[in-house]
């Protein structure tokens, strides 16, 4: 969940020598991709209707996200996590969500280079910006960490509208009680864990999303 993890978005103008870093940790929202019907170059072309999007946390996962808008139950209490539909049987596309949020560069040196850096997303991920897939394969791995030369495509006033959908391990595996459940999540660079393993309870969600 988030307490454990270690994340950051970083804008990078310039050498490292003399970088200014950005952390975009707040104004994220996020809602199941599968209610969202346009794709991601549609959709950080100017701002959604916001009906139906949830607060997110980020750095956080989609679960650490739906726990704080109380549409889950707390799974550290009792038997909650038994009441947590997991993506063996729920489906990869039950904890797919797009992730979004917006910002500016004002103040930035506009002759800067800027670089978006994505430290970890778990497990695979789309990026747009401003209307573009900035992702020109898909982001795939729990550990990548991920940057992206974004000065072409930024808008030197106003917002910067950035989209992230992210979706659960191709393999979440069966949480059967074994070493990290079937272990079939060992076919994925991920969390090896997060099925069950040992004393451990599954992760519902797989630890999806940006950390």
């Amino acid at each position: 969940m988030k307490r454990i993890f270690i994340f950051s978005i970083l804008l990078f103008p310039g050498l490292l020598l003399c970088a200014q870093e950005t952390e975009l940790s707040t104004g994220w929202k996020a809602k199941k991709a599968s209610e969202v019907a346009v794709d991601g170059c549609f959709l950080t072309k100017n701002d959604p209707d916001f009906t139906g999007w949830l607060n997110a946390d980020v750095p956080g996962t989609v679960l650490t996200t739906l726990l704080n808008n109380s549409m889950v139950p707390d799974p550290f209490f009792g038997l909650n996590n038994e009441k947590i539909p997991d993506v063996f049987n729920a489906g990869r596309e039950h904890y797919t969500y797009w992730f979004f949020n917006r910002f500016t560069t004002e103040g930035i040196d506009s002759s800067k280079t800027i670089w978006l850096k994505f430290r970890g997303i778990n497990y695979t991920a789309d990026i747009y910006l401003n209307g573009r897939r900035i992702s020109t394969d898909k982001h795939e791995g729990m550990f990548l960490r991920e940057k992206y030369n974004i000065t072409p495509y930024l808008n030197k006033t106003g917002y910067n509208r950035l989209a992230v959908m992210v979706e659960p391990p191709l393999h979440p595996g069966n949480p059967n009680g074994g070493q990290g459940g079937d272990g079939m999540i060992g076919r994925d660079v991920t969390m090896q864990f997060t099925p069950g393993w040992d004393w451990i309870q599954p992760v519902r969600d797989r630890n999806t999303g940006i950390w």
